[in-house]
């Protein structure tokens, strides 16, 4: 592509333009070394309800990828975890109960029908 037709516009200034700070999703902050956003409201502007995010949780399956090594051989384990037992999955690794390093986290949402 030839740089010089390349031609800088500049933008019209309005008088209406809406404040680029109330049009922000959200504020990365951190709490405990770990960043986070805090969302009131979906893309759609619509508050959330927690009966269906528990509802839209439960359909929820997690697959999880479990590096175990025993001597000098590597294995990954699979596990497929439900949104409700999610929660018991960690308990369960973090006393040591399951072994291993967790490789990867791939949520799967079931299919929304129209």
């Amino acid at each position: 592509m030839n740089d010089e037709k390349i031609k800088q516009f500049q933008t019209r200034k309005s008088k209406n333009r809406p404040n680029p700070s109330k049009n922000k999703l959200a504020e990365i902050k951190t709490f405990l070394g770990f960043e986070y956003v805090k969302l009131k409201k979906d893309i759609n502007r619509i508050r959330f309800n927690e009966k269906s995010l528990r509802e839209f949780s439960c359909g929820l399956k997690y697959n999880i990828s479990v590096m175990r090594k025993n001597g000098e051989e590597v294995s990954l384990y699979q596990y497929f975890i439900s949104g409700s037992e999610l929660k018991r999955f960690f308990e369960a690794h973090i006393s040591g109960a399951l072994e291993g390093e967790i490789i990867q986290i791939e949520k799967f949402a079931p299919e929304i029908l129209a």
